[in-house]
């Protein structure tokens, strides 16, 4: 498959300061997050010149279709990975190899640097720029590979399986999950390292060093939304930043999705995002998923689906494939009733917004978390991707889903709590971009050493203080006992 992978440039001078804003343009989701972030300085009264360099074809395989039978309970992520791995090393070289690139940055004089740590690829080409502030923005929750390396407490892993209530093999797996992440992406990120010393030389510092240098850490995570969990001052959250709940309240929908809104009582669509694709799902699934549709006669079903090759549906009259579906509006419509989705960020925090009840069916990545994460709040019904092919389960769901009430209750009463929140993410991205650097806010705590971290050493020194306490009180005891026996003896005797 061929993939243009470049990367984007966004460029906003704030109040005298320039920000430069570093995205590989892969996932749909990380540039829509990135580029929000450069919309947000703008909107804040400033210019954003976008530039992107020239693009070269890169040859890679598409595993895309893979992740529909991929094991989400004991995945193999160096092999779920090793596609991603190779786009971004193949990438970060044909990037650094452009000089003009690099000189025409340079003329930039920018004082602010911004990037998805997805790569490190970026904070080389930074630190050579000599930009002093740099800011890390995840379009994930979190990334929880990345928290040691900036002082963060470990709480919650990205991938989890089980929410935050774990029975103890649960909690083995959790960390297991996060320590294999944090293994294979460490791997990569060594591999860009050498490729930025090749072509920036060799005096710049390693991903180590220049990761826990940034000032900020901007998060796609909302408090209200997200699971509770401790972190350090210089993480932010600004999950939602992405929903523009005004513009998609002024979104009309034109009158062909009017006409199919308008054929039943109950509306749901399905959509699996952009980049798995629902005509890549295994048959059998798709064969079962109309069946449960064909279930149920009073409720008119939009499958966004990317092929013309329906034939699996037959000539069932209450679904409507479409390649192109506009979601947001419909999210916002009242007569959409509910959403089966496969849990990406994106759409998660759509949903969230705009209150309505959802079919949660995570493919792969963070799609499991966000699930678990939004089904906390009781508005929507998590369900695993190989359970599609069961009948019995996918219809339970998807009945309860349009049917029971409380479910709609519950997500509209969280789409209240987001829209009230009295810190909004564009706020926060604005005042903290220009606001800075930071360098006193790295925590010393991440430098040091394992037996240091987690307070072994002053727990030796308490049990062997104890130790030795009880030994010197055991000594002087039995040698005041062994006279006193003694001093009886002689006293007896005496007596006789």
């Amino acid at each position: 498959m061929f993939k243009n992978f470049p990367f984007l440039f966004l460029i906003a001078p704030i109040y005298a300061i320039n920000v430069l804003v570093l995205s590989p343009a892969f996932g749909g989701s990380h540039m829509n997050f990135m580029a929000h972030l450069a919309d947000t300085l703008t909107e804040a009264g400033h210019n954003v010149q976008d530039e992107i360099m020239s693009k070269e074809t890169l040859i890679v395989d598409d595993h895309m279709d893979a992740m529909w039978t991929l094991d989400t309970h004991e995945p193999n992520f160096e092999e779920m990975f090793s596609w991603f791995h190779r786009i971004m090393e193949l990438s970060c070289a044909n990037f650094l190899r452009n000089t003009e690139v690099f000189d025409l940055m340079k003329t930039r004089n920018f004082d602010v640097a911004i990037l998805e740590p997805l790569s490190v690829c970026g904070l080389g080409f930074f630190k050579k720029l000599g930009i002093e502030k740099t800011i890390l923005a995840s379009s994930c929750s979190l990334y929880d590979f990345l928290l040691p390396d900036i002082g963060e407490p470990e709480e919650h892993t990205l991938s989890s399986q089980s929410g935050d209530q774990m029975t103890l093999s649960e909690r083995y797996k959790n960390y297991r999950f996060s320590k294999e992440t944090k293994k294979t992406m460490d791997k990569m990120f060594d591999k860009e390292t050498e490729i930025y010393q090749k072509y920036l030389g060799a005096d710049i510092p390693d991903w180590r060093e220049l990761l826990p240098a940034a000032s900020l850490f901007f998060t796609n995570s909302n408090p209200y939304l997200d699971f509770p969990r401790p972190v350090i001052q210089k993480t932010i959250p600004i999950g939602g930043i992405s929903v523009n709940m005004d513009k998609i309240k002024s979104t009309k929908l034109d009158s062909d999705w009017n006409e199919i809104l308008d054929q039943r009582p109950l509306n749901m669509l399905i959509s699996f995002g952009s980049m798995v694709k629902s005509s890549q799902m295994p048959l059998e699934w798709r064969e079962n998923l109309i069946k449960v549709i064909a279930s149920q006669p009073d409720v008119t079903f939009i499958w966004k689906y990317e092929t013309n090759d329906t034939a699996f549906a037959g000539h069932l009259e209450n679904v409507v494939f479409s390649k192109w579906v506009p979601q947001t509006a419909l999210l916002n419509d009242a007569r959409l009733t509910a959403f089966l989705t496969h849990g990406g960020l994106g759409s998660t925090n759509e949903l969230a917004h705009c209150g309505k009840p959802a079919v949660m069916v995570p493919i792969f990545g963070d799609q499991v978390r966000n699930a678990n994460m939004l089904s906390r709040h009781h508005g929507a019904i998590f369900v695993w991707k190989n359970d599609l092919g069961d009948f019995d389960i996918l219809k339970n769901a998807v009945h309860s889903i349009l049917y029971d009430e409380k479910y709609k209750r519950n997500a509209r009463h969280l789409a209240d709590i987001l829209e009230n929140q009295p810190h909004q993410p564009k706020d926060l991205v604005v005042k903290h971009t220009e606001f800075g650097p930071f360098p006193k806010m790295d925590p010393h705590g991440r430098s040091l050493h394992f037996i240091a971290r987690n307070f072994i050493d002053v727990y030796a020194a308490v049990i062997i203080s104890y130790f030795l306490l009880g030994s010197v009180s055991y000594v002087v005891l039995r040698f005041l006992f062994s006279k006193i026996p003694v001093k009886l003896v002689r006293k007896v005797k005496k007596n006789l």
